[in-house]
């Protein structure tokens, strides 16, 4: 009902909200696959809407598709609401020729052929295979047909679709990030724009609703850690809703306005001119209307280009500048929990031929379980014999390795072999089936004087599982019970908590006693253990402790007695 110029308006209003959205914009403004990913999107759903009136609509969805599919596995998700679409809109039975399935199924299959450049360039692709030692080689790329299938499948990440683990905070994820694109008023325009559609395009309102919550959907049970920009889509369509919600806007507030000043269109008094009068008023209205919802996108616009200015982000440059000019010995290898923080290292070798003697690692590197935990990292980078550094402090992997400060980096090296019992003592739980067994300990002195600081040292040893992040504690304790002194933590910190601990492994735990300065001469008992603070104030323990051994506490007066 509105003038094409009024539609093509509040379709820039719309299309400008879109892109200055806070993930799109981030997106499109670095080297990134989801820019051009919302492009093919935008087009599917272009030649979607032209099916039933333009027949070379019906060729370029097709191929469209197809290409969407060679860019992006998760185009797949758009078919059924396109499907649905295109059942809806025919009266009458579908009869859909032989020849042309043949027809649309060989235009979508067309794009999927780019995957064959995969195979043919992956014999001369650097990375595709990384050596790290002579018995040691990562495979990045399997050239291989299961190899090849795997990878344009996306095998490698079938393990991140968790169903069973969506819950009320994986809700709240996607309202914040929803309300972060568009704020408060492009939801109400949203919500008007949704309305219009049911009211007035049943189809329309089909195509954008069962795109959103096939979007939506899969992101919620998708647990990989920057699933937010898979959410772009849906913003699209939302953007989609906000550009119909101010077109119904502006329709009813021109048109009520115009009724007003005017009068009916159908006025029998002065019909024709009437009816021309009320035309170019309602025009003008309409026009003028979109240009004051200009501020959403100006407002999105200002609020949120601190945060996607990229102009002084050269951290990454600064601190890999600082690596290479480390003195890293020959064939170092250089760790991290992180890929994107390794990822610079590779600009600088393959493109600058910057120590391409360097290796670097990072959790799933390969689908290779033995690389899933930076703890497994770790290993097969220590078991290879080449020097190994961390590119960022990670204390809680001194439960795997010694790690001391080198320059700006952290050199890695094995643990001794661990003290361990005749017997192992071992920490259980009954409700919880939790276990853990205390392999021995070490003490930095047998004897210590009042006010001093000892080292004591935990070896666990991972016979189970554990479920969540334990901490755990050395308790000096006197004959009678009473606590002396105590040291309690979390094992692992942030970087390797008892709830990602592998079965198999032994780990170092050290904890330092200070003892109180007035400490009577004697021996104490060491009692150690751990437990579980789910909130405040709540305490869970793993058994009731062990008392692997004592320390001896000499005094001025107790040395001189002996002397004596």
């Amino acid at each position: 009902e509105t003038p094409k110029s009024v539609q093509r308006l509040v379709a820039s209003v719309s299309a400008a909200t879109f892109a200055v959205t806070s993930t799109y914009w981030s997106q499109a403004i670095i080297a990134e696959v989801y820019a051009l990913h919302t492009v093919l999107i935008a087009l599917i759903v272009w030649f979607t809407l032209r099916w039933q009136t333009q027949i070379w609509a019906r060729y370029a969805l097709a191929v469209t598709i197809g290409l969407g599919m060679a860019h992006h596995v998760t185009t797949i998700l758009l078919i059924p609401a396109v499907v649905v679409y295109l059942l809806s809109q025919v009266d009458r039975p579908i009869k859909i020729a032989t020849q042309s399935l043949i027809q649309y199924g060989a235009l979508a299959a067309a794009p999927l052929l780019l995957y064959l450049y995969i195979p043919l360039i992956a014999p001369f692709t650097p990375y595709a295979h990384l050596t790290l030692s002579e018995t040691q080689t990562l495979t990045l790329y399997d050239n291989s047909i299961f190899g090849f299938v795997s990878h344009i499948t996306a095998t490698a990440f079938a393990g991140e679709l968790q169903p069973a683990a969506v819950g009320i905070e994986r809700l709240k994820l996607v309202w914040q990030l929803l309300l972060q694109q568009v704020r408060w008023p492009g939801l109400i325009l949203a919500a008007m724009g949704i309305i219009t559609l049911w009211c007035r395009q049943r189809g329309l309102f089909g195509l954008t609703g069962l795109m959103f919550l096939a979007v939506i959907g899969f992101n919620l049970i998708y647990f990989i850690g920057d699933v937010f920009v898979l959410f772009i889509p849906a913003w699209l369509v939302v953007c989609i809703w906000i550009g119909v919600g101010i077109l119904s806007l502006t329709h009813h507030l021109a048109d009520r306005f115009v009724r007003q000043k005017i009068g009916a269109e159908d006025s029998v008094i002065f019909q024709r001119m009437r009816r021309q009068l009320w035309r170019n008023a309602y025009q003008i209205i309409a026009l003028s209307l979109p240009l004051f919802f200009f501020a959403l996108p100006i407002f999105l616009m200002v609020t949120n280009f601190a945060v996607v200015d990229q102009n002084k982000n050269t951290q990454a440059q600064t601190r890999w500048q600082e690596i290479l000019a480390e003195p890293l010995p020959e064939s170092a290898i250089l760790l991290s929990n992180d890929r994107n923080e390794i990822m610079p290292m590779w600009y600088y070798q393959y493109v600058e031929n910057r120590r391409p003697d360097l290796l670097g690692l990072f959790p799933l590197i390969t689908p290779d379980p033995a690389y899933a935990h930076i703890s497994g990292v770790l290993d097969q980078a220590l078991s290879s014999g080449r020097p190994v550094y961390f590119i960022k402090p990670m204390d809680g992997l001194s439960l795997k390795a010694n790690v001391i400060p080198e320059g700006t980096l952290y050199r890695a090296t094995s643990l001794p072999e661990a003290p361990t019992y005749k017997q192992q003592q071992r920490l259980t739980d009954p409700s919880s089936a939790e276990t853990i067994s205390l392999m021995g300990y070490d003490l930095s002195a047998t004897t210590v004087k009042p006010g001093e600081t000892i080292e004591v040292t935990l070896y666990w040893y991972v016979d189970h599982p554990l479920a969540v992040n334990y901490t755990s504690y050395v308790h000096l304790i006197s004959a009678d019970g009473t606590g002396i002194t105590q040291s309690d933590h979390q094992p692992g910190g942030d970087f390797y908590p008892s709830s990602e601990w592998q079965v198999g492994e032994t780990l170092r735990d050290r904890h330092q006693l200070t003892l109180p300065s007035d400490i009577p001469a004697g021996e104490y008992r060491l009692r150690v253990g751990m437990y579980y603070q789910p909130g405040p104030g709540v305490i869970q323990p793993l058994g009731d402790g062990l008392e692997p051994g004592t320390l001896v506490v000499e005094t001025a007066e107790s040395q001189e007695g002996l002397l004596q």
